[in-house]
């Protein structure tokens, strides 16, 4: 079956929810998280990557790796990782970070477009969180003083798809 790593950096509340309800329906899929207080300094750490809450599992087994837009290390956690060089990249947004929550992060920002282009595959919770992220990336890459990216979104568009999950039972 597939072997899926899903990396998670703010395990609490729909981020848990999500990453639980794919290790329950993923066959041969294993966990890296951080507990949810660790986010704020993991989340915008570039040197850093996860440790797992589990012993550590050959990275070759596994085909694709998942993980959350929070994670703001994916791009220099996958350069700097080789053996994930042949994973398929799955990135997923719970929110818009270019617009979500507001903030003055350039280089976060900026890391999270990179990201979205590293990932082979970009997925959104709603329509509404791609469409206003893939529209917000052209005023923001026009803020960038020299050497600017072209075209990015037109390049992430083809990646991305929405998928909708039920967060909890239904009452």
């Amino acid at each position: 079956g597939p072997r899926v790593l899903l990396v998670e950096v703010f395990y609490g509340g729909s981020h848990k929810q999500l990453i639980d309800l794919l290790e329950r329906n993923i066959s041969g899929c294993s966990v890296i998280t951080l507990p949810r207080q660790e986010m704020a300094l993991e989340g915008e750490n570039c040197r850093t990557a996860p440790q797992p809450d589990r012993p550590h599992v050959s990275i070759l087994s596994y085909r694709v790796l998942f993980s959350s837009s929070v994670l703001k290390t994916c791009v220099s956690w996958w350069h700097s990782r080789p053996d994930l060089a042949r994973l398929k990249k799955v990135l997923y947004f719970h929110e818009n970070q270019l617009v979500y929550p507001v903030r003055q992060d350039r280089n976060g920002t900026f890391s999270t477009a990179t990201t979205s282009l590293v990932a082979d595959i970009v997925v959104f919770n709603s329509t509404f969180n791609m469409e206003s992220f893939l529209s917000s990336i052209p005023s923001f890459m026009k803020k960038i003083p020299d050497h600017r990216p072209r075209d990015v979104d037109l390049l992430i568009r083809p990646k991305c798809l929405v998928l909708y999950y039920l967060p909890g039972p239904l009452p």
